[in-house]
């Protein structure tokens, strides 16, 4: 069975996406706190690992999927600096530790938002840290491709989780489950041909 790595697997997306790759890979969670992924559903191919770091023990590895990130709005230098630290440091991080023991025609999913290219205002710093995830994700998919190794980022807009049905009309969220179907396909070898992608996700 292959082996994949999830960060921000504990999070709202994350309770979907997880079960969802649990019916066909070995998932390795990245937890912030061991508490947060105790409340995971127990899975004898769901592993917990407190660190990207840790998560390398587990190798060789076949994918990782990185859910970790965070909407905030704000275009303060404050702002700025969270916002990278939310939604591209660890992004940055988890390649840095397992992109060696990806094996050769590995796959890399990242989460980014439709936001880093509608570009609204009133959120500048959040949009500025999903766009030069995008810029990462076109660079390290050059890099990586000469092993065969994929590297595609989703942009969703608004999903469907408890937080956002409170202040968002349904009919505007995009379906968690539609996006865990989405990396399951980039995950998968139908989607070998796909590298450098960012992939809209409508409603």
């Amino acid at each position: 069975m292959k082996t994949i790595v999830i960060t921000g697997g504990t999070g709202d997306l994350g309770s979907v996406v997880v079960p969802r790759l649990l019916c066909d890979y070995r998932c390795v969670v990245v937890y912030r706190t061991r508490e947060s992924f105790d409340k995971l559903a127990a899975h004898e191919n769901l592993i917990g690992a407190a660190s990207p770091d840790d998560a390398a023990a587990f190798a060789p590895l076949d994918a990782l999927v990185n859910l970790a990130g965070g909407f905030g709005g704000g275009a303060s230098p404050e702002d700025f600096t969270r916002q990278l630290d939310t939604n591209l440091m660890p992004f940055v991080r988890a390649v840095h530790a397992l992109a060696p023991h990806l094996g050769d025609g590995g796959r890399i999913v990242a989460m980014s938002s439709v936001a880093s290219q509608t570009t609204p205002a009133g959120i500048g710093a959040y949009v500025a840290s999903k766009a030069a995830l995008n810029g990462y994700i076109g660079s390290l998919a050059k890099e990586l491709g000469k092993r065969g190794i994929t590297v595609n980022a989703l942009l969703p807009g608004s999903i469907d989780t408890p937080a956002n049905r409170a202040s968002t009309p349904a009919s505007k969220l995009v379906p968690a489950a539609g996006i865990a179907d989405l990396i399951a396909y980039l995950l998968s070898d139908e989607s070998r041909h796909l590298n450098g992608q960012l992939l809209g996700v409508t409603p």
